[in-house]
C-alpha cells in the first residue's frame, strides 16, 4: 500500500505535533504498494483533538509510487488564476506497515543536504471508498522514546484506537487517479 500517502504533505503543515520516532512501525522489506493509494488526494478537513487551533489550508495531496516498496508525496496547491503551484513544504518519501489489520505510514521529509535525517513520523490510516483518512498522535502527550521498532510496534498495538493521544486525523478524497 502506497504509504507515502499520506501520509503526506500535510504532514508538514502540522507535523511539529505528530509523534515521530528514529524507527520505523515496521521493515521496509515487509511494506507494499497499493495503488489504490496513488493518485490526487484533496484535503477536505481535519479533527483537532489537540485543540491547537490546526489550520490546514486547501491544498493536494500527491502519492506517487517510487518502486515496488514506497512512495513519494508531494502538496501542491492552488493560486489565485487556479492553476496548480508547487507549495513549498517540502517532498516526503514513505512505506507501508501493518499492525494487525490496521496500516501505517512510515513517513521522512527529504531534505537536501541531510542524508542521514532517520526520523520517520508515524500515521495510522484508513482508505475507505474515496476518502483517506490518517491518524497523527501528539508528541505533547507521549513523552516516550523509541529505541527500536520493536518499542514502537508495542506502543502502538496497545494504543492505536486511543484518540486521546491523537494531534488530528486529516481527511482526503481522491480529486485524480495517478
Amino acid at each position: 500500500m502506497r504509504l507515502l500517502f499520506f501520509v503526506f504533505i500535510s504532514l508538514a503543515l502540522a507535523s511539529c505535533n505528530d509523534l515521530s520516532s528514529p524507527y520505523p512501525a515496521g521493515k521496509l522489506c515487509r511494506s507494499y504498494c497499493d495503488d489504490s493509494l496513488a493518485g490526487y488526494w484533496e484535503f477536505i478537513g481535519t479533527d483537532d483533538f489537540s485543540k491547537n487551533g490546526l489550520s490546514i489550508d486547501s491544498h493536494l495531496l500527491v502519492i506517487v509510487p517510487f518502486n515496488k516498496k514506497e512512495y513519494l508525496i508531494q502538496n501542491l496547491e492552488f493560486n489565485d488564476s487556479e492553476k496548480v503551484s508547487f507549495k513549498d513544504l517540502g517532498i516526503f518519501k514513505g512505506f507501508i506497515s501493518t499492525i494487525g489489520k490496521q496500516r501505517i505510514a512510515n513517513i521522512q521529509m527529504l531534505v537536501p543536504g541531510e542524508e542521514n535525517k532517520n526520523e520517520y513520523l508515524i500515521y495510522p490510516f484508513n482508505l475507505i471508498g474515496d476518502t483517506l483518512s490518517f491518524y497523527g498522535f501528539s508528541s505533547e502527550l507521549i513523552k516516550q522514546e523509541f529505541h527500536s521498532t520493536c518499542e514502537l510496534r508495542k506502543f502502538l498495538k496497545k494504543n492505536i484506537e486511543n484518540k486521546s493521544l491523537f494531534s488530528a486525523i486529516r481527511r482526503y478524497k481522491k480529486k485524480y487517479n495517478k
